[in-house]
Order: structure tokens, then C-alpha cells, then sequence
């Protein structure tokens, strides 16, 4: 499979934690630039090639002119062969998209919503930067129904500040309520550069341990699981037939084209990115009609690490067949001193079937397993 990512960096306000390229202010921006995506498209060197899955993500996509999205999905159906019944998927935020703006898209061909709620919880919405209300989520999740969107996705956080298991168990539970087809259970990470970061490093924030961390994670594999959502991958859990198909094209090292600033592509063995500023990008597009900034042609190697390091995340593993297919060799003798290890000794890894997979005990420790196979 093949997929096209657009970013579209606009936000009415950036969250505490947010380290994404997105920027707020800068709205009336938008129009230009979605001109520019348009340009870039046209002008790509992969035209026509076939297309299975088309996401818009941010920033917030919802929160510019839902036409300007709609003219950049026409550009992809224009100079791309769009598989019949691919997934397309806009990322959303609650407050940023009425019903008129979800049923225009609907109608566009948009077929699967991505909802960012993180939390039930309006006071730690607030702490965190969020615009809107859990009343807001509720609102826009039934809007998007209304709307015609059958395959819904919704973004949760865990680890928050003063988050409690109790808050996280009701977060779900109102979550589940709904049935959206497709949940995503990410930790807090506090980035570097955000205002999270600086409060952290000045002692004005308080999340909870790693110990709290993991409990809170194991409760909602296991409260999903209940409700018949099955974690296909770390942090993703879908009903059966809806897992996100371009997000897996990343974890099992397909190819996808970026379109868009600071948005990244993997095709033909070459990885390359465009710059991050809107105005650089603007610029970089009106002057070329391309917005390629900087790119490398990715080692046989580290092709095999990126295999290795991304299969892991899914529930089913990777497969030694597939990379032996990929790669021309054989994933026990390139690994042998990580698989040797995580097999045997610690035995955080699984085989059978003719697929090598982390034990789901370990987890939570599984960046600790997947840093063993950069060689």
C-alpha cells in the first residue's frame, strides 16, 4: 500500500504539551497555502502512481475553511490514482468543526474522523491547553454521525497532570459509550521546547509516575478489550476491520508522499522532508513548483533496523518471511544477538508462526526491546 500524508499546520491555540509544526495566529495563511499544497501535488514526480489511504493531519485541519480541504483532496483525486474504497481520514478537533463543515467534508469523500479528546475531564482539558469541553467532543462526535462518518477515531491521553486512575476509568467508559470504531491511547510525553517542559523544569508540574503510567495503560488494554477493542498496535486499539490503514503503511515501512510544511516522505528507497516554516514552504513551492528541502537515500541496513523497530509495535509482530521478501536475507542471522537475546534470555519476544512479536507483559517496556535492533 501507498500513502499521501497533507499537513496543515494551523491551530486557534497550541496545547501545553504540543511540539507538532503547527502554529496559531497565522489562519489567513491558509488559503495560500492550501494553493501551494495544491501546487505541490500537481507538480510531483509521483504522479499517478496508485494511492490506498490519504490522511489530513496537524495542527487542526478542521480549523481552516473546510473548502480548502476539500480542493486539496481534489488535487490528489486529479493527479493520483486513488484506490477505489481508500481510506481518508481528517484529523479534527472539538469546537473547530460544526455539522454544515462535517457533512460537506463527508460529502467531498472523506471517510474516517479523527476526534482529539484526550480527556472526559473539563478541568484537566483546561490544564492542558485544549479549546474545547467534553460536551464540545460529544457534540461533534454526534455531528459527525449525522454527518455520515462510519469509521471514527478518537484520540485519548493518559499520564496527564494529576491524572487519576479514576478520571482515567471514566474517560473511557464515556468514550466506549459513544462506540466510536477506532481509539488511541497515547502517554503524556513532555517535550523539550513546550510549555510543559519549562514548567516541569521550574517544578510547577506534577504528572504521575511511571508506575501509575504503566497501570493506567494496562487498564485500558484491559477495559477495551472488554468492550471489543483489540490493540492491534502499542497505543492504537480498533473494532475488528477498523484499523488505521495508513498508519499502517509507517509501521510496516510501506511508502507514503508528504505533501505540505515540514511534511515527510518515504518513496523509492529516498526519504526527504519539506521545510517546517508556512511561509518557507509558500516560498520554496511558488519558486519551483516542488518543496523537497533536504533528503537521503536510506541504507539497506537501516532499512532493516526501521523494519525491525516498527514491526515490533504491532500486536502481530514481523514477519521473517516479508523480510526476507524485503531484504534478501534472513532476519535471525542480521538480529542474531538482539533476537538471541530478547528470545532466550529475557524472553520479551515471541515466535510462532513465522512471526516474531513482544510478549504483551513486556509491553510497556517495549521501546527498551526495539532500541536493541539499531545496529
Amino acid at each position: 500500500m501507498t500513502g499521501i500524508y497533507i499537513h496543515i499546520p494551523f491551530c486557534i491555540k497550541k496545547c501545553a504539551y504540543c511540539d507538532f509544526n503547527s502554529y496559531s495566529g497565522i489562519r489567513d495563511m491558509s488559503y495560500s497555502y492550501g494553493k501551494a499544497v495544491r501546487a505541490e501535488i500537481k507538480n510531483s514526480p509521483y504522479k499517478n502512481k496508485k494511492i490506498d489511504t490519504v490522511y489530513f493531519g496537524g495542527g487542526t485541519p478542521t480549523c481552516i475553511d473546510e473548502k480548502i480541504l476539500i480542493d486539496i483532496l481534489a488535487a490528489v483525486r486529479e493527479h493520483f490514482d486513488l484506490a477505489e474504497g481508500a481510506e481518508i481520514t481528517v484529523e479534527c478537533n472539538p469546537g473547530t468543526a460544526d455539522f454544515e463543515k462535517l457533512l460537506a467534508l463527508r460529502r467531498a469523500g472523506f471517510n474516517r474522523l479523527s476526534i482529539g479528546c484526550q480527556s472526559a475531564d473539563d478541568k484537566l482539558l483546561k490544564k492542558i491547553g485544549r479549546i474545547h469541553t467534553f460536551k464540545d467532543f460529544e457534540n461533534c462526535f454526534f455531528g459527525a454521525r449525522r454527518a455520515g462518518f462510519e469509521n471514527i477515531s478518537v484520540d485519548l491521553m493518559f499520564g496527564l497532570p494529576e491524572h487519576t486512575a479514576e478520571i482515567w476509568r471514566g474517560t473511557l467508559r464515556k468514550v466506549t459509550e459513544l462506540g466510536p470504531e477506532h481509539i488511541s491511547a497515547y502517554s503524556l510525553k513532555i517535550e523539550e521546547g513546550t510549555p510543559f517542559f519549562e514548567m516541569k523544569s521550574r517544578g510547577e508540574l506534577s504528572v504521575p509516575d511511571d508506575d501509575a503510567n504503566r497501570e493506567m495503560y494496562d487498564a485500558a488494554v484491559e477495559f477495551l478489550k472488554d468492550r471489543g477493542y483489540f490493540r492491534y498496535e502499542i497505543s492504537n486499539f480498533s473494532k475488528a476491520g477498523f484499523e488505521s490503514r495508513h498508519n499502517l503503511i509507517y509501521w510496516t515501512l510501506g511508502e507514503y508522499i508528504g505533501f505540505g510544511a515540514g511534511a515527510h516522505s518515504f518513496a523509492g528507497g529516498r526519504r526527504f522532508s519539506n521545510p517546517l516554516g508556512v511561509s518557507d514552504y509558500i516560498d520554496f513551492v511558488s519558486s519551483g513548483g516542488r518543496a523537497e528541502d533536504s533528503a537521503e537515500t536510506e541504507p539497506d541496513i537501516d532499512m532493516m533496523c526501521e523494519f525491525m523497530f516498527l514491526g515490533l509495535r504491532l500486536d502481530n509482530g514481523v514477519s521473517e518471511r516479508e523480510f526476507k521478501k524485503r531484504f534478501g536475507k534472513n532476519m535471525r542471522e542480521v538480529f542474531k544477538i538482539p533476537l538471541e537475546k530478547h528470545l532466550n534470555v529475557t524472553r520479551a519476544l515471541a515466535s510462532g508462526g513465522g512471526n516474531i512479536k513482544i510478549r504483551p507483559e513486556y509491553t510497556y517496556v517495549s521501546n527498551l526491546i526495539m532500541s536493541d535492533f539499531i545496529l
